[in-house]
C-alpha cells in the first residue's frame, strides 16, 4: 500500500499537468512503464518520457509520513520534474515543489524552477523569456521576484548550469494559486523555447560542453543537492532519484 499523507499539496493534478505536457512533445506513448516504490515510511512514483526532442523528461511524486528532516519528526509530500533536451542548444528545465510540516515550522511549501544550460551558452533570449513569465506572476500575486531569484543567483546551483532566471524560496500554504500559475505559465514558456531552439544546429563542442556539464550535475546533485541530504536521511532509495533526474548519458 502506498504510504499516505493529511498534507494538501502538491496536488495530484500537477503530476497529471506535467504527463500531458511531456506527452504533448514526445508523444504519449513515449513513457516508459511507470516505476513504484513502497517501503514502511515512504513511497515514490516516477513517470519519464524519452522521445527525439526531449531525450529525456522525468517526474516523481513522493510521500514521506513520520519520517525526518535535520532529526525533528517530519511529514513531506514532494514533486520534480527535469527534461534534457537532445540538442545542446536547448536548454533543460526543472521544478521542484514540497509541502513539509514539523512541530518546529509547522507546514512550509518550497518551490524551485529554472533553465538548465546544457551547452554553456548565454541563452540570453530564453532566459528573458523565462523570467518576465515569472516577474508577471510574482507582480500579480505581490511576490518580490528579485528576492525570491536572490535564492539561486552565484550559488553554484546545478552545478553551475543554472540559468539563475528563475527563482526558490520558502512560503505559507496561501501561495498555492501563485505556484499554479507558475507552474502552468513556465510549461509554456518552456514549449516556446524548445520551439524556437529546435532547429539550432550543435557542434561537436556543444555535445562535448553538455556531457561536462551534466557530470557536474550529477556531481551537485549526490554531493550538494538538499534533497539529496533528506532523501538519505529517510532511507530513500538512490534509484528513485536515478530514475527521473539523472541525465540520460553521462559521459566524463
Amino acid at each position: 500500500m502506498m504510504v499516505e499523507s493529511d498534507l494538501p499539496y502538491p496536488k495530484e493534478e500537477y503530476a497529471l499537468l506535467l504527463k500531458n505536457f511531456y506527452g504533448s512533445i514526445n508523444g504519449m506513448g513515449s513513457f516508459d512503464p511507470v516505476r513504484k516504490w513502497e517501503k514502511e515510511k515512504w513511497s515514490a512514483t516516477v513517470n519519464c518520457s524519452r522521445g527525439t526532442i526531449l531525450k529525456k523528461a522525468g517526474f516523481a511524486q513522493m510521500c514521506l509520513k513520520g519520517g525526518v528532516i535535520n532529526n525533528n519528526p517530519a511529514d513531506l509530500m514532494f514533486l520534480e520534474t527535469i527534461a534534457y533536451p537532445l540538442n545542446p542548444k536547448v536548454p533543460g528545465f526543472i521544478m521542484m515543489t514540497n509541502m513539509n510540516e514539523t512541530e518546529a515550522m509547522g507546514k512550509i511549501i518550497v518551490f524551485y524552477c529554472d533553465l538548465m544550460i546544457q551547452d554553456g551558452g548565454a541563452c540570453a533570449e530564453e532566459k528573458e523569456l523565462f523570467s518576465a513569465l515569472i516577474k508577471n506572476c510574482c507582480e500579480k500575486h505581490g511576490h518580490d521576484y528579485e528576492e525570491h531569484r536572490a535564492m539561486i543567483v552565484g550559488r553554484g546551483f546545478l552545478g553551475g548550469n543554472g540559468g539563475e532566471c528563475g527563482f526558490l524560496n520558502f512560503f505559507q500554504e496561501g501561495a498555492v494559486p501563485f505556484f499554479e500559475e507558475v507552474m502552468k505559465g513556465v510549461l509554456a514558456v518552456y514549449r516556446d523555447i524548445i520551439t524556437k531552439k529546435q532547429g539550432a544546429i550543435p557542434e561537436k563542442e556543444d555535445y562535448e560542453k553538455m556531457h561536462r556539464s551534466r557530470a557536474r550535475l550529477i556531481e551537485w546533485i549526490i554531493l550538494e543537492d538538499y534533497g539529496i541530504q533528506v532523501a538519505r536521511e529517510n532511507g530513500i532509495l538512490s534509484e528513485v532519484i536515478e530514475a527521473y533526474a539523472f541525465p540520460p548519458v553521462i559521459r566524463y
